[in-house]
């Protein structure tokens, strides 16, 4: 299924938070639920932990906001990622006069929501649920040239069924064909890429792909600047 940002309307569900859906049993997806959010300048989302399988992954794209995750206070910047598993308390706040903007991903189609009180923080600078940008940069595969991947949640950050990543494909190159036996969510932070599995389409920025069970996947960069992609998988990294 592609998700086209332009057929999209925003929905709030925080003030001042106007997230646009892009995997949700509204689009007929079985084990994925992801979102496009928004944080306006002194906008945030409640002190609050999710259910059941309910983990989150929060990766940041733009902007700056303050972190609250298991009593402790941080700041997060584009390209880090927040693990949240189910059972942790968390939040977010832009103090900032700038918008903000990350990717929440849940490995399950009906994410609970449980808000609490707020705690008594401890400021840090660090967290083992935070990987910061760029950290866990790799090349994508052996053999593939002009494309890294950028690791953001798996069990490096607690997570126990969500694997999130960037993929960075230069100029000319071309992350490989594959499937999974899970539902993948596709998501370009920056494009165009083009489709080299199947019948060939572009996705441009803040376009989506959810991809079937089995069903294979990859992406070309036929522009002249560096594309990334965010891969979503509702399983664990092996």
């Amino acid at each position: 299924m592609i998700i086209r940002r332009v057929d999209q309307e925003q929905t709030d569900r925080y003030p001042d938070c106007p997230r646009f859906p892009i995997a949700s049993t509204d689009f007929g997806h079985k084990t994925v639920h992801v979102g496009d959010l928004s944080y306006l300048p002194g906008a945030g989302v409640p002190h609050h932990y999710h259910t059941g399988r309910s983990e989150e992954s929060q990766i940041m794209l733009e902007g700056k906001l303050e972190c609250w995750v298991d009593g402790k206070r941080t700041t997060v910047y584009p390209g880090d990622t927040v693990t949240a598993p189910p059972g942790i308390e968390h939040a977010f706040h832009n103090r900032t006069d700038k918008p903000a903007r990350m990717i929440t991903a849940f490995p399950t189609t009906l994410p609970e929501t449980i808000h609490t009180d707020d705690p008594d923080l401890e400021d840090v600078d660090e967290h083992p649920a935070i990987i910061r940008a760029g950290t866990r940069t790799s090349g994508y595969a052996e053999g593939v040239e002009g494309v890294e991947r950028v690791e953001l949640s798996g069990d490096f950050s607690g997570a126990k069924t969500t694997y999130t990543y960037f993929v960075d494909i230069q100029p000319g190159a071309a992350m490989p064909v594959e499937s999974n036996g899970a539902e993948t969510v596709v998501f370009v932070v920056s494009g165009p890429v083009v489709s080299v599995s199947g019948d060939e389409f572009e996705l441009g920025s803040a376009d989506a792909v959810v991809v079937d069970p089995k069903e294979s996947y990859g992406f070309a960069n036929r522009g002249d600047a560096v594309a990334r992609l965010v891969v979503i998988h509702p399983f664990i990294n092996s």
